[in-house]
């Protein structure tokens, strides 16, 4: 649901033109949602799978949503292969994609890429590599450095420390209202911010409160179930095809109108293109260890939308809970 909450944030800032910055910290809810499920849901498979399958979920759609973009707009060369391969940094150019939220899945990369590091070492070789790079970067002002020591990688651990942490209901209603409260009286000045200072300040005013939240409702999820929540929850798994071709609509319709038909066409294209990509998904990118996964399960349960579309690890608790929702 949280992530449904997080693109529509995305798409009300772009739909009023930018009138409501703060709508752009749905970016940052989705990364620490991106680290909370990675650390909830990531056991089973070596880097390779894990790479591969990722590489699965963001690419074919990703493609598609780019293509129009390449048609329509003037691309650079250095340009055409940033849109194509969403690696950003060329020498000491920063390039933009030509579809301009792709940025934000040039960092769920790095993050993936990180997150590999660690299942095929230890989680202290890519934090040690990201401090470094974070030094380097406020210190030589280098784009590269800049780019993979970025402060918004903090978001992404703070969902992994929710991941770790015990859900408790007594202290969810008052986090969720907490972060609620911290994002209201935010500023809204650091919607463009994703390097250095700048996105330290980010992290701190965006990134903590969202976390406040995703703990918060996290701790409270038992209670969010019913029928009452089935369109929120269906926006939520369509949120990626949401995401991508919002701007799309955006270049006929603005505004509630812009709102209203950037939902329901993502929701369209969810069912009709993301959907069957999920299901052609290779066997060999899941890589199992243990006999029992979330192949039984319902498409938008077993493989939900990017930031949270890996599949449960194996634990009897996991599959258990995800099989109950299946049959519900």
């Amino acid at each position: 649901m949280l992530r449904g909450v997080a693109a529509m944030a995305v798409v009300a800032h772009h739909a009023f033109a930018g009138g409501t910055k703060l709508g752009a910290a749905g970016v940052d809810l989705f990364f620490v949602i991106s680290g909370f499920i990675m650390a909830t849901c990531a056991g089973g498979r070596s880097p390779g799978q894990f790479l591969a399958d990722r590489a699965w979920r963001i690419y074919p759609l990703w493609l598609i949503a780019v293509l129009p973009w390449l048609l329509m707009e003037p691309v650079s060369l250095l340009g055409l292969v940033r849109s194509l391969t969403l690696w950003p940094v060329y020498g000491r150019q920063y390039v933009e994609p030509a579809l301009g939220v792709g940025w934000t899945l040039s960092f769920e990369l790095l993050f993936y890429a990180g997150f590999a590091v660690a299942i095929a070492s230890r989680a202290s070789i890519p934090l040690l590599i990201f401090g470094l790079c974070l030094i380097l970067g406020l210190t030589t002002n280098n784009l590269l450095f800049w780019f993979i020591g970025s402060p918004l990688a903090f978001e992404f651990l703070l969902g992994v420390a929710i991941a770790q942490m015990p859900s408790r209901a007594s202290f969810g209603a008052v986090a969720a209202a907490l972060g609620l409260i911290l994002l209201a009286v935010a500023p809204d000045t650091y919607y463009d911010q994703s390097f250095g200072g700048g996105a330290i300040l980010r992290v701190i005013c965006w990134g903590v409160p969202a976390s406040l939240l995703v703990y918060g409702l996290r701790s409270l999820e038992p209670r969010l179930s019913g029928r009452a929540f089935d369109l929120p929850v269906l926006i939520g798994n369509a949120s990626y095809s949401i995401y991508l071709f919002h701007q799309l609509i955006f270049k006929q319709f603005h505004g509630i109108g812009g709102l209203v038909l950037s939902a329901a066409a993502g929701i369209a294209i969810y069912f009709l293109v993301e959907r069957p990509i999920i299901r052609a998904r290779p066997k060999w990118t899941r890589g199992w260890k243990s006999g029992r996964s979330g192949q039984g399960l319902a498409p938008h349960v077993a493989d939900t939308p990017l930031l949270a579309g890996i599949a449960p690890r194996p634990a009897d608790a996991v599959v258990e809970h995800r099989e109950r929702l299946a049959r519900n």
